[in-house]
């Protein structure tokens, strides 16, 4: 499926929640992930089960159970893909998005993109004596996609935030840089510099608790008309 109604990039609790809402509108949706063991996972779990959306629906306080019936229900959406493929950057013409490419060497093409990238870019792990550059313990950041954005114009701002140590994993820190204020319309989630362009999660809100992030997902996959002037 090379070609989409929309792609989404980042299969985190805000990009898993707007490709499985998307897709329940019977929209074409190729949800783009660098690892699919890291679909709907989460850093620390989740104490009790939100009302609607996925995560209400495959909720556990297991995370790898909830990531394990998550990635079955976005399998299970007949107009949703869920592929793993690291995105490079943005494919664009006529003053709008018009897809994204990557490292692989393969261009998906879109009405609209939402990028749902979390932590992952210009990420900075660090656990102990450890520095990486990942955006969560064991997954290396979007470095490329970063350029890529700050090439085409795009302002960012640092953020971080702090896992605790938790079942013989260590604590660590991710310092990432997200959205700049003005660059983002609150209302629609888009990009103002780059039409049809959207992001939710912590690329667009900051560091939120996972509730938070997958509710703006969900909000954006409800509402996003590909091709629209947003």
């Amino acid at each position: 499926m090379n070609d989409c109604d929309v792609i989404v990039v980042g299969a985190g609790p805000s990009g898993s929640e707007a490709a499985w809402a998307l897709a329940r509108r019977g929209l074409r949706v190729g949800l783009v992930t660098d690892s699919l063991d890291s679909v709907y996972r989460l850093e620390t779990p989740v104490d009790s089960p939100p009302r609607g959306g996925l995560l209400a629906r495959v909720w556990s306080a297991d995370t790898w159970e909830l990531h394990r019936r998550a990635k079955y229900a976005l399998e299970a959406e007949e107009t949703l893909r869920l592929f793993q493929s690291s995105v490079t950057g943005l494919l664009h013409g006529g003053g709008r998005v018009t897809g994204v490419k990557t490292w692989e060497g393969f261009s998906y093409r879109a009405g609209a993109v939402v990028l749902a990238v979390g932590s992952f870019l210009g990420a900075v792990l660090r656990a102990g004596a450890l520095e990486e550059a990942a955006g969560r313990l064991g997954e290396a950041a979007y470095p490329d996609l970063y350029e890529h954005l700050r090439g085409l114009g795009f302002a960012f701002e640092p953020d971080s935030y702090l896992v605790p140590e938790s079942d013989g994993a260590p604590a660590y820190t991710v310092s990432f840089q997200r959205f700049a204020p003005g660059e983002r319309e609150e209302a629609s989630g888009g990009l103002l510099r780059l039409p049809g362009l959207y992001a939710v999660g912590r690329v667009a809100l900051g560091h939120t608790p996972a509730p938070v992030r997958a509710a703006s997902g969900r909000a954006l996959g409800e509402v996003l008309v590909p091709g629209g002037s947003g």
